[in-house]
């Protein structure tokens, strides 16, 4: 979730929410085994980080967060391997 310097957009921000509830449901039913953001700007920017329990359920669940994310402004949707929260720190 990004922005261009004015925060990011309402929209986004909505399209995140639900992205990331329905990654917090999937969690709650042993699908997600990892779910955490990391802060990439000052605007509010965020990544969020998903590991799942199954590779057949990510591709499930990429294709459902494509859809949930297409054309919302600002939200990128990638499937590669997350940072380790420690990269880039002293």
């Amino acid at each position: 979730m990004l922005s261009r310097g004015k925060g990011v957009p309402e929209a986004t921000r909505s399209a995140y929410q639900d992205i990331r509830a329905l990654l917090e449901r999937q969690r709650d039913a042993g699908t997600v085994i990892g779910l955490y953001t990391q802060r990439i700007g000052l605007e509010g920017e965020v990544r969020l980080c998903v590991e799942f329990s199954d590779p057949d359920l990510a591709r499930e669940a990429l294709t459902e967060i494509r859809k949930r994310s297409y054309g919302v402004e600002l939200l990128n949707v990638a499937a590669v391997p997350c940072p380790s929260p420690k990269e880039g720190k002293p």
